[in-house]
């Protein structure tokens, strides 16, 4: 409702019209009531939320309208959850463990990013701390390698958590990591301990 209000206000708002239903190429006409030729224009779902008597829900969302005339609205996109997802915290939860899959691999696609959950740098870095000590090289390699492959973070964020080193070291630690983990079980079972740590 907000954003189709701040959509039919967008000439208003631009100074092109004092009043919504003068602006031609609007859909506000339709939702008025003062057009009908227009049969590709859905209006029923928005409307249907004031009322489900037609002429009832075009007064009101005249009323609607109106209700905000000669005042600034904000623009309701401001408020957008990962670019994609305009509603309360209850509602994004709900999108979030209804149709994002857990940390799924979103490092290239920043708005799924967001949406999914992923362990952050910091906790697998002293999750890594704990189990190979705080000063131990490994500790670090290790830290690296699950910021890699379950933080969600790009290589660039990933290395200037890690003291500022470059993408390409982080990709380089994760292989060589990954090859010694073929052959030694005892590092094996450490690292998959961790990501068992961190997955809960």
């Amino acid at each position: 409702m907000e954003l189709s209000r701040y959509i039919h206000l967008n000439p208003v708002r631009a100074h092109m019209v004092k009043d919504p239903l003068l602006y031609p190429w609007s859909s506000y006409k339709d939702y008025a009531g003062e057009r009908t030729g227009w049969d590709w224009v859905k209006t029923q779902w928005i409307l249907g939320q004031i009322s489900r008597n037609k002429k009832r829900a075009r007064k009101g969302y005249r009323k609607f309208i109106g209700e905000v005339s000669g005042r600034a609205v904000r623009n309701p996109l401001e408020q957008v959850v990962s670019s994609a997802i305009l509603g309360s915290e209850e509602f994004v939860e709900w999108v979030r463990e209804k149709w994002v899959e857990k940390r799924a691999y979103h490092r290239d696609i920043p708005s799924l990013r967001q949406l999914s959950e992923w362990p952050g740098l910091l906790s697998i870095q002293r999750e890594a701390e704990r189990l190979f000590g705080k000063r131990a090289e490994e500790s670090r390699r290790v830290a690296l390698y699950l910021s890699h492959r379950l933080s969600g973070q790009s290589l660039g964020e990933i290395g200037s958590h890690f003291g500022g080193i470059g993408p390409s070291a982080v990709s380089q630690n994760t292989r060589r990591l990954e090859e010694r983990l073929k052959g030694d079980a005892k590092l094996s079972e450490k690292v998959n301990q961790l990501k068992r740590i961190l997955s809960e």
